[in-house]
């Protein structure tokens, strides 16, 4: 999410994908027994070299487990639930659609009350705009296992398709284009080039590809904040999905593209680390991106190395940093300090290995691990260096 900056430093709080949504179910008791709050869905994208290879592999994986699902018996019906469900989460993190339906489908014929199947199933068809799908799915797994989530998941769905009903649709090679028809200067033709030229921008700098198309939606500046429920400061939005107030009054071209360029680089970031890169990673990076647009704002930033006041390595790496409870100088303080932390390292190091870290991270590797075995650096050590070419 980035936030519009203001001169009195009045901040949107981070949106970002910590980890993958869904759970990788290991046992019986687990299967039924699991409860989690589901997060931002994640977005990853094999390599085009590895990704037909790859499709081609797990389609068999498929074959062979529902070869054995019907062996009259043979093979247990609820473990092998359980591994056709945890396929596909595997392919949902790497946004294979079709292979995930089909290792869904599977394991509900084996395990019809499988609740968790028919959730993942609604955030499918959600990601893909198929919004009466999406409902039905989530309704289905409602009825299995009621709970506050889901119910919310129906309500903002059924917010949406209504919104949605106005806006007309642009479809091209990468992405979804959702817009106001009939508002100057914001047509389909133009959109889509704008996010073509961004996305080869930030494509060429990670020199990683979407597999998959990715739904973006311009918003009259109200719509966006109703749909999305975020404050008025906020500028934009990636939740699976890349959130735009395209129509605001005072968005300017130059507003806009920056806020395109920082939700999209979410989205690489997000694919490329399995969801599960940190906040600090996730929005310094889409800073980095923004700049080359509109220079980011470093006023906070400044004072505080006059100061001496900015955050730690470790507070920054800090499983509990929590953006939103911050009060919006140190929000501010965050969104700067990790803007520059981040450029100094792809400067120094090249992109190429920060590409290599979030890899790590999306392995499932803590990112302290991760930077340690892609830059031979420790965190404190990376920390003291970087603090050095301050002074």
């Amino acid at each position: 999410m980035v936030p519009e900056m203001q001169t009195n430093i009045d901040q949107g709080k981070c949106s970002f994908v910590p980890r993958s949504p869904f759970p990788v179910l290991l046992s019986v008791p687990a299967f039924f027994a699991l409860s989690f709050a589901l997060c931002a869905i994640s977005h990853a994208a094999t390599n085009d070299n590895d990704h037909g290879k790859e499709s081609v592999e797990r389609q068999q994986k498929i074959d062979i487990d529902r070869f054995y699902a019907s062996r009259d018996g043979k093979a247990p019906m609820t473990p092998m639930a359980i591994e056709l469900y945890n396929d596909a989460v595997k392919f949902f993190e790497k946004n294979e659609f079709e292979l995930a339906r089909d290792a869904l489908n599977e394991s509900i014929a084996l395990e019809p009350r499988n609740a968790l199947a028919f959730e993942l199933l609604g955030e499918i068809e959600n990601l893909q705009q198929n919004f009466e799908k999406a409902e039905y799915y989530y309704k289905r797994s409602y009825l299995v296992s009621p709970s506050t989530r889901l119910r919310e998941k129906i309500e903002k769905i059924q917010k949406e398709n209504a919104v949605e009903k106005n806006l007309d649709t642009y479809d091209e090679e990468h992405f979804i284009i959702k817009y106001q028809k009939g508002e100057e200067g914001y047509e389909g033709s133009w959109l889509k080039s704008m996010l073509q030229e961004t996305y080869r921008q930030i494509s060429q700098d990670f020199g990683q590809y979407f597999n998959h198309k990715t739904a973006v939606l311009f918003y009259e500046g109200d719509l966006f904040h109703d749909v999305t429920g975020q404050k008025d400061f906020v500028g934009g939005l990636y939740d699976g999905k890349i959130r735009l107030p395209a129509y605001k009054q005072g968005f300017r071209e130059q507003d806009l593209r920056s806020a395109a360029t920082h939700e999209m680089t979410h989205a690489f970031v997000a694919s490329l680390s399995g969801g599960r890169a940190p906040a600090w990673l996730h929005e310094g990076l889409a800073q980095y991106e923004q700049n080359k647009i509109k220079p980011v704002d470093l006023l906070v930033f400044n004072a505080a190395i006059r100061t001496q006041t900015l955050m730690s390595m470790n507070r920054l790496l800090s499983e509990n940093l929590d953006v939103e409870k911050m009060d919006p100088l140190e929000v501010a303080l965050f969104y700067q300090q990790v803007f520059k932390l981040v450029s100094y390292m792809v400067d120094r190091y090249q992109m190429y290995r920060i590409k290599e870290i979030l890899i790590k991270i999306k392995e499932g590797k803590p990112v302290e691990q991760a930077i340690e075995e892609v830059l031979l650096i420790s965190t404190a050590q990376l920390e003291k260096e970087w603090l050095a070419t301050l002074k």
